[in-house]
């Protein structure tokens, strides 16, 4: 006990001071639309199967046409292990020092970004 009496609290005063994050901190998963290119990796290697492709349109290949798919991303059922993160070979996906994701609608949680800018 004496020991500790002279020590300095540890304590953080976040929410009202900044918020001290370690350098490795995994917050909200962020897309690049612009970026991704619908190969489906992330929904393949999601182990909360957070990740879901949408058709958002046809293209031309050839002389047949294939579906345009764009990862739609449930921040609800997201677990931050930032898998996607590791295996997209774009660079279309990162996990942000944001963390903030309070909300009273779950629908709030679901990230559409990729699917709405499709270039």
């Amino acid at each position: 006990m004496m020991r500790t009496a002279f020590e300095r609290p540890v304590t953080k005063e976040y929410p009202f001071g900044p918020a001290v994050l370690a350098d490795r901190f995994r917050g909200k998963l962020e897309v690049d639309p612009v970026k991704c290119t619908g190969c489906k990796i992330c929904e393949i290697v999601c182990p909360a199967s957070a990740v879901s492709m949408v058709v958002v349109g046809k293209r031309k290949v050839g002389e047949r046409e294939v579906d345009i798919q764009r990862p739609i991303f449930d921040l609800y059922t997201c677990i931050s292990c930032g898998q996607c993160v590791d295996d997209c070979k774009f660079g279309a996906l990162r996990l942000s020092k944001s963390f903030e994701l309070a909300t009273t609608n779950k629908r709030d949680l679901i990230m559409k970004e990729a699917a709405e800018n499709v270039s």
